[in-house]
Parts: structure tokens; sequence; C-alpha cells
């Protein structure tokens, strides 16, 4: 899977592409394109449509400036709840209908939450924009909500890329002013100063990033401590560069905010993305389809193979009812002719055999004596007999063979197997005299 994000300031492009893994993410590509008289944002669209190839999640970041926030306590922690009272509760604060307002909902806290909301109309226009170059977003939203999830930065402190100012608390956003792209310096340091005179503590350190700084702003008025961000030993493998982690940390923030499923998506209602559902509804179609014809082939060969039955059963029946008239040409028709014949053929086999194998039997278990344990199997095929036992020792077996040979034309020792107690098991093959027949 692969992430395009692309951030959109006052007068730049930024864009780039992470190959996801699981929850690693690799940087495969960036993009920067300028604003002028000749290349606007749909231009700007255009151009990074045309340098990526295959498919993408594409993850559209606003400026921050078309966002409003307010800091908001309810007795409510599913976020899911929150989102659908948020509107109403803030309704009498907005300048605009609900209809023409779209918000989303970040914890902050302890029952708080930072509510933030955008006109429709500037979502509704940026989709069109990337939708029309061919690079539809599948979410919307603004690069510094992800900023909690800039790589190694303390749980309690300020950050800022020259176009906005973020307090985070606890590890979440509990803050965010945005004062344009202009000026940086100067308004990172009114800012600060507001800060000190509200209800917001001021954290011990500030961490700034981006190209908007030439160098760090200088306060004496506040006891905080401004630094550029440092680039962790471990992404190098990301980063060549510290220049290029200070560019693209922010766009790095929020791959890895999506990754968590925790970035802020302004695609809701009637503008929700359907793209992936539809992808998803027509690969579910397709394995329908595919399984549908499945269960009919399988359901057709068990015809065939019901049918074939059904005809091989009839054929045996037609077979056992003309051997039976065959047989018994004088008697009606049996219910069952294949029982009848079977039990006619038992009543002249124990009529003629039962006798002679009695006899036999009785004239083996003479000659085995008593070292013979036993014999556990003892078969007649005609004039040959088989038989499997066990005895007491070699000797045994041999002698049993000995006595054998006093009424069988001939007799085969088989194999004979020694046991650990010293008795051993055998098998033997006689061929009955003539007389024995």
């Amino acid at each position: 899977m692969e992430y395009l994000i692309v951030q959109i300031d006052e007068k730049r492009v930024k864009a780039a592409r992470f190959d996801v893994s699981g929850r690693r993410l690799s940087l495969a590509g960036t993009f920067t394109f300028e604003f002028d008289d000749q290349q606007g944002l749909p231009e700007v669209a255009t151009k990074i449509a045309e340098s990526v190839v295959g498919s993408m999640r594409v993850i559209l970041c606003l400026p921050t400036s078309l966002f409003a926030q307010r800091d908001v306590e309810l007795p409510l922690k599913d976020l899911r709840k929150v989102r659908e009272i948020m509107p109403t509760h803030l309704q009498a604060e907005l300048a605009l209908p609900l209809e023409e307002v779209i918000f989303d909902v970040l914890p902050s806290g302890d029952g708080r939450f930072m509510a933030f909301w955008v006109k429709r109309s500037d979502v509704e226009r940026a989709i069109k924009v990337f939708k029309d170059a061919g690079l539809e977003p599948a979410i919307v939203t603004s690069a510094a909500f992800a900023w909690p999830f800039i790589p190694e930065i303390p749980a309690n402190c300020a950050v800022s890329d020259g176009t906005a100012l973020a307090l985070l608390e606890g590890g979440r956003l509990s803050y965010l002013k945005d004062f344009g792209d202009s000026d940086q310096s100067a308004k990172l340091i009114n800012a600060l100063s507001v800060l000190d005179y509200s209800e917001k503590s001021l954290p011990d350190q500030l961490f700034i990033f981006g190209q908007n700084f030439d160098q760090l702003p200088e306060t004496n008025d506040h006891k905080i401590e401004i630094m550029r961000l440092e680039q962790p030993e471990d992404l190098t493998t990301i980063f060549s560069n510290s220049d290029s982690f200070n560019q693209l940390v922010g766009i790095y923030a929020v791959a890895r905010a999506s990754q968590s499923s925790a970035l802020p998506d302004f695609r809701r209602g009637d503008l929700a993305w359907t793209a992936g559902d539809a992808k998803l509804r027509k690969k579910l179609l397709l394995t329908a389809i595919l399984t549908g014809i499945i269960v009919l082939l399988l359901f057709g060969f068990k015809i065939l193979q019901y049918r074939q039955t059904s005809s091989d059963l009839t054929s045996l029946n037609n077979s056992i009812l003309k051997i039976y008239r065959d047989v018994f040409p004088g008697r009606t028709k049996a219910v069952d002719e294949l029982a009848e014949i079977k039990g006619e053929i038992r009543k002249l086999g124990g009529v003629s055999n039962s006798s002679g194998i009695l006899d036999i039997l009785k004239k083996v278990a003479d000659a085995k004596g008593s070292t013979i344990n036993g014999l556990y199997e003892l078969e007649l095929e005609g004039r040959t007999v088989i038989a499997k036992g066990d005895a007491r020792s070699a000797q045994a077996v041999n002698d049993f063979k000995a006595a054998l040979m006093l009424m069988m034309t001939t007799v085969d020792l088989g194999e004979v197997k020694s046991r650990p107690d010293g008795t051993v098991t055998f098998s033997l093959t006689a061929t009955l005299k003539e007389e024995n027949k």
C-alpha cells in the first residue's frame, strides 16, 4: 500500500509518497511546486498526477487557516458520539448554517476535546480539483492535526512550522493557532505573548521545523527554550539529511497518524470517500460471481454423478433379475432377488462343505499340541490352508509343521519372529491331500 500526502500552503504545495508495510514507512518520492501567475492549484494537481504511477491512498492537507477551533469539555469518551453532538453543541457560535460546515474532533485529555470545523465549500473545491486531476483524496485534513505524531518530541511542548503554533499536553493537541505564511518570527512571538496572558501555561520547550524560519526567533520575555527539531538517528534510512527531515517531517507525521487511525477527516456526510467502497464492492461482486460459478459446477458434477450411479444401479438390478430368472425359472417375481440368490448359495455351501471344513479344523487343532499357544488366523481357500499363530519356541513351530506333514501334501513355513519373552509368531501355508478335499 502507498500513501500520497499532499500539503497545501499559501505559497507552495508539498507532496510525498510513502510505502507502507505493516507499521513501517519508507519514503518513495517527494514533490514541491510554488504558486505563481501561471501555476495555480489545478495545474499543480495535474503535475503531481502525472508524476505518480499506480494505486495509492491520497491524503490532502489543507492550510490550517481554513479551520476554526474550540476547546470543549463534555462528559463523554466515545469520539463517535462526541462528533454527533458537537455541531449542535457549537451551533450558537457559528456564523454559518450547520449544513455549510463540516466538523471533526480530537481528544485533548480529561474529558476535553478539540473541535475543528471548516467550510463545506472549501472542502468541495479541493476535492474537485484533485479528482479532476485523477487524484481523488480519500482523506481531507490539515497537517498540523498530526503534529503529536512527530517522532521523538516530548509529550508536553510547543511546535511550530512557521505557519501555525501548537501546544501538546500529554502527547495530545490542546491548542492550535494559525498565523499565516509571512513575518513568521514576529507572529510566533505575539502568539506566545497571548498564551502567556491566557489560561494556557507555556511549556518549557518550543520546537520549530520547516523552511519558514531562516533563523531561530529571539525572545527574552518568555521563559521558553526555542530549538530546531533534530532528526532522530533511526530515521536516517528514510530522510537523507536533516534538511530533508525538516521539510518533510510534518508530512511524515500525517502518515503516522493515518496509520494509527488518529487523523481527523473532513470528508464526511455526502462528501465521504466512496471510491474505496466501490472498489471493495466490485471485488466482492467478482468473488460472489466466481463462488456462484464454482457452486453451479459442483452441483452439476453431483447431478452427473447421481445420474451415472442411478444408471449403474438400474443396469445391475436388471442383470440380477436376469440371473434370478435363469436360476429360478419357475418362481414368481421376488421382492429382493439378490437376497434370495445369496440365501440359496449359503444353503448349498453349508450342505456340501460344512462337515469337510470342520474335519480339517479338528485335524489342525490336534496337530498343534500344547506347545503352540494358539492360532489367531486360519483360512481355507480351496485345497490351501493358511494359518497364523504364536508358539513357545521356534522348535515348537517345527514340530507343528512336522505334525501337519502327515495330513498335508506340502507345508511351507513362513516368517518366524521372536518376541522379547522368548515366544515366537509364525505363519505357514499347507496344501491338503486329495482325500481331504
